[in-house]
């Protein structure tokens, strides 16, 4: 073999190997619906089809005329310049203007893991439901609840109101209503009673009660009969028809009672 095609032949294979070893360079297709295909290295146009192999080495191939040829030309040249170009400059390190240490931060308490901050207590109502019961309400398709409120403060509350809440098994909410309450002002250690009608509701879990009102203070009584505390004494309603009236009796009976002389 002359010496002169022996070494060609070295120096082509060196080439072949070299080119073997490095990772062939990335081209791309663009389908005329916008579509990107990638391919591993060129694709070829072969009549009315395009030949290109897939990054996984597959060789695949595709309609030339749902090939955007121009448009995939363009992409391919786009992201090889994109990976040739220079990588953006690092931004200036610029001093900080204000320098602060922990002397100048306020002192913050530190609240332990898995615990919740401590929120505001909201201010406790005297006001209390102490008794409640259910009735069906057939005109309405509904339910009505009817039910006692005390307070158990040593003032006068005034404008008292009552939010009542339905629920469902799972605590979810089921309907809310603001109780109509007998009384304009409720004593220290005296009752009122209250009625929350729900239209359309059927069927509930359990109720929850919100009782407001305005604090008002007020001096001690003068005379009657006091208790242990020191509160006024009610006196005992007569059961009606020898048994302990209900609390929709009570509202009912508080509701439509004449005026004393």
């Amino acid at each position: 073999m002359p010496r002169g095609l022996g070494s060609r032949l070295l120096t082509f294979a060196a080439v072949a190997l070299a080119a073997a070893a490095a990772p062939a360079a990335a081209d791309w297709l663009v389908t005329r619906d916008g579509a990107r295909i990638e391919t591993k290295g060129p694709w070829k146009v072969e009549g009315r089809r395009i030949v290109f192999t897939a990054p996984n080495g597959t060789l695949s191939a595709i309609a030339a005329a749902e090939v955007d040829l121009d448009r995939s030309a363009a992409e391919t040249e786009r992201v090889r310049l994109a990976a040739v170009a220079p990588p953006p400059p690092e931004p200036e390190k610029r001093e900080p203007v204000l320098r602060l240490t922990e002397k100048d931060l306020p002192p913050v308490q530190l609240t332990p893991e898995g615990e919740e901050a401590p929120a505001a207590a909201a201010p406790a109502s005297p006001l209390e439901v102490v008794s409640w019961e259910r009735t069906e309400n057939p005109a309405t398709d509904g339910v009505e609840i009817f039910g006692t409120l005390r307070n158990n403060g040593p003032n006068a509350v005034t404008s008292p109101t009552l939010l009542v809440t339905l629920h469902d098994e799972d605590g979810g909410l089921i309907a809310t209503a603001d109780a109509t309450v007998n009384a304009g002002a409720v004593p220290p250690g005296r009752t009122a009673n209250f009625r929350a009608a729900f239209p359309g509701v059927v069927d509930f879990a359990e109720a929850r009660f919100d009782p407001r009102g305005n604090v008002y203070a007020t001096a001690p009584p003068d005379s009657g009969e006091e208790d242990e505390e020191g509160l006024p004494v009610e006196e005992p309603l007569a059961p009606v028809g020898g048994q302990e009236p209900t609390d929709q009796e009570l509202y009912e009976s508080d509701e439509e009672a004449p005026p004393t002389a």
